[in-house]
């Protein structure tokens, strides 16, 4: 996971003058470009859209120092419309213009992420594999952009459909899940994800007629996260152990089906409040 994660951060680095080829990214990653990005952001708390953007700052920063090119064209080079947008986005990252950078101004250094593991003896959250069988989930899903609020789509369902109601379809669990992660629209460089604020669901008809989604959920093997403390912040925790942990030292990797928030009793904004994490694996075939 490790290789590959460099390999793919090195070909970007390589076409921030160019444009990115999916299939490169899919090649040398083994994930999808949206899927890719999404665990990016959740190993370095950032999207890649936005290192990219500051490694292209970073570069213009230096040929404007060493080179003779003319503004205009640093601008154009690494992929702005106009001298203008690429003036404003300078000045917002370095603090000064590209001509007061040129003249010796002082501008911001970005340097290039390399994934590398260390080893935090005895430090080890509390994790098991597990398979389950398939299952569905009703509720509300909504399209999100990168660092969206999720919470506001549990807002929406309670107002749709009373807890007590959602609890009655099926065991009672609750779940968060995220699935068909895609491109944005409106910026490529940017990815959305289908979240999916719901309950277990065993009366498909009544969930239905309540107007509710239905997520169909294949039998696959789990990571599977015990997580304590306040939400949302065990999740990132739980999140970040898998990728940056779990994943390079068992050698698994995500397997592009929906992932879990599985939702304990209790307030979610106390310190000792207790989840789950499934994040769906399959074995890195690298």
């Amino acid at each position: 996971m490790i290789k590959a994660f460099n390999e793919t951060m090195k070909y970007i680095e390589e076409t921030l003058t160019d444009r990115i080829d999916e299939r490169k990214i899919a090649l040398l990653s083994g994930y999808s470009y949206p899927l890719f990005s999404r665990m990016f952001s959740i190993m370095v708390d950032y999207p890649l859209s936005e290192y990219v953007r500051f490694r292209k700052l970073s570069c213009a920063a230096i040929d404007l120092r060493e080179s003779d090119e003319k503004i205009i064209e640093i601008a154009f080079k690494y992929g702005y419309e106009s001298q203008d947008s690429f003036s404003l986005a300078f000045k917002k990252f370095h603090g000064h213009t590209p001509k007061e950078v040129r003249k010796g101004s002082a501008f911001q250094i970005f340097s290039p992420i390399r994934l590398s593991l260390s080893i935090e003896g005895g430090k080890n959250m509390d994790i098991k594999v597990m398979k389950k069988s398939a299952f569905k989930i009703a509720g509300l899903a909504e399209r999100i952009e990168e660092g969206g609020n999720f919470p506001n789509v549990w807002d929406k369902l309670f107002k749709k459909v009373s807890p007590e109601k959602l609890e009655n379809l099926g065991n009672g669990q609750s779940y968060g899940a995220c699935y068909e992660i895609e491109k944005n629209e409106n910026c490529e460089s940017k990815f959305t994800v289908n979240y999916m604020a719901g309950y277990d669901i065993q009366n498909v008809t009544e969930a239905n007629d309540l107007g509710l989604n239905i997520l169909e959920v294949p039998e696959t093997e789990y990571a599977v996260v015990k997580l304590k403390g306040i939400v949302p912040n065990c999740i990132h925790e739980g999140w970040k152990y898998v990728t940056g942990t779990f994943f390079p030292e068992q050698g698994y990797r995500h397997a592009g089906t929906p992932d879990l928030e599985v939702y304990g009793e209790g307030d979610m904004y106390n310190p000792n409040y207790e989840m789950e994490l499934w994040v769906p694996i399959i074995k890195d075939k690298n």
